[in-house]
């Protein structure tokens, strides 16, 4: 598997110039607008967003100021979803830190999360990126219909496969196939090259969460969350539904009505994990993986070989394969 390192290396003076840039748009003279935003920022992970725009970009034809305008347009909405989310789930922890809303309350948290969201779209506003808008715009409306559904799904116990991958392609999907489209739009490429970035985009999101949902399973001192966060909460994700395959149907049921809580006690949440850890789910949500990988490598077929799609193809395996 590749190392993050050498899948940025093409765009390695790229990343360090816009991370410099983000520092200069959060640099505001607000209190504690200010505070709030650099402790969002402070901890910046694996910057995966960024990252899909700018390698897209530089295999369209080149980085331009677009480019960097995009880049910071997704990171900016992706941290303020983050924000969002983390007062919805009640999450501890965000990128092994406290969770904004747990120093400065869901309000705290809530306001600069919009502060952030207004802040991206406007600078593809200012810089007459309309497409841009248009990508986002797009992407922020299925990642909030999709949270609705994915917490109606949970009240409701549903199991089906078809919709829990229909919630991941809005709330986490989207966003990526917006900097994939992105990168590419800013690099003058085709509409049907940009399609097919597009389609890369959203595939790579798809494994993306599949992986994540997977990886609540592990320790928060490996992922930088809380452990089982999603089984607190009565999430209905992939390796939940496969566990629930095989319960026999009054043991099934009584997870169901668990899980129709929204909140499990701390019990409960250790015997669940324990099901399905030993079971053959984390495997059986692990080929779903392996299968949209191969469809986003796929989609790069349509590129020359450069470095840059070199890059993008790592990113895939990297996705596949990470621990955190």
């Amino acid at each position: 598997m590749p190392s993050l390192a050498d899948i940025e290396a093409p765009i390695h003076g790229e990343l360090k110039a816009f991370n410099a840039y983000l520092d200069r748009l959060i640099a505001l003279p607000f209190w504690p607008l200010s505070t709030i935003l650099k402790y969002t920022l402070l901890q910046r992970g694996k910057q995966l967003r960024p990252v899909l725009v700018y390698l897209t970009a530089g295999a369209c034809g080149g980085v331009t100021a677009a480019t960097t305008t995009a880049a910071a347009m997704v990171e900016l909405v992706h941290n303020a979803s983050l924000l969002h989310d983390d007062v919805v789930d009640q999450a501890e922890l965000r990128r092994g830190m406290p969770a904004v809303y747990r120093l400065w309350k869901s309000r705290g948290a809530v306001l600069t999360g919009d502060y952030m969201l207004a802040l991206g779209l406007q600078l593809a506003v200012d810089s007459g990126q309309y497409e841009l808008l248009g990508f986002m715009n797009s992407a922020v409306q299925q990642m909030s219909q999709s949270e609705l559904d994915q917490i109606q799904r949970a009240k409701r116990g549903d199991t089906d496969e078809e919709g829990y991958y229909r919630v991941i392609r809005g709330k986490t999907a989207a966003l990526l196939r917006t900097c994939a489209a992105s990168g590419a739009h800013t690099a003058g490429a085709e509409s049907a090259v940009v399609q097919k970035l597009a389609e890369f985009g959203e595939n790579l999101g798809m494994a993306f969460q599949i992986r994540d949902d997977i990886l609540d399973f592990s320790s928060h001192t490996v992922t930088g969350k809380t452990g089982g966060n999603d089984l607190r909460e009565g999430k209905m994700t992939l390796p939940v539904i496969y566990a629930l395959e095989g319960v026999p149907s009054g043991q099934r049921r009584f997870y169901l009505r668990l899980l129709a809580r929204g909140r499990v006690d701390e019990r409960a949440r250790q015997e669940a994990l324990a099901w399905i850890v030993e079971g053959d789910a984390l495997e059986k949500a692990s080929q779903r993986i392996a299968f949209y990988t191969q469809r986003a490598e796929e989609n790069l077929e349509v590129l020359a070989d450069t470095v840059y799609k070199q890059s993008l193809l790592g990113l895939a395996e990297y996705l596949k394969e990470r621990k955190k």
